[in-house]
């Protein structure tokens, strides 16, 4: 995960991987109790560096009620002619 975030949140990268962390990395499954960053040998706060981030990045893109009901509409809005 921390991987994929770092290259997610670089700013040269245009690779969209939010397909790949909603279906294959599993971060749907992650309930963000922070057990992991209490158990890390190596003291990495991979929830509040990684796994939140990502999530809400997925979260706008899956889960959003007014993009939704976008996509359901066209996604587009007619521009009303100029006066």
């Amino acid at each position: 995960m921390v991987r994929i975030a770092s290259l997610e949140m670089h700013p040269k990268d245009v690779l969209d991987r939010r397909p790949l962390l909603k279906g294959n990395a599993g971060i749907g499954y992650c309930n963000v109790t922070k057990c992991c960053t209490e158990v890390c040998p190596e003291h990495i706060h991979i929830t509040d560096n990684a796994i939140i981030p990502l999530k809400e990045r997925v979260d706008d893109v899956y889960f959003d009620p007014v993009r939704s009901l976008m996509n359901r509409l066209g996604g587009r809005f007619r521009k009303r002619p100029a006066d």
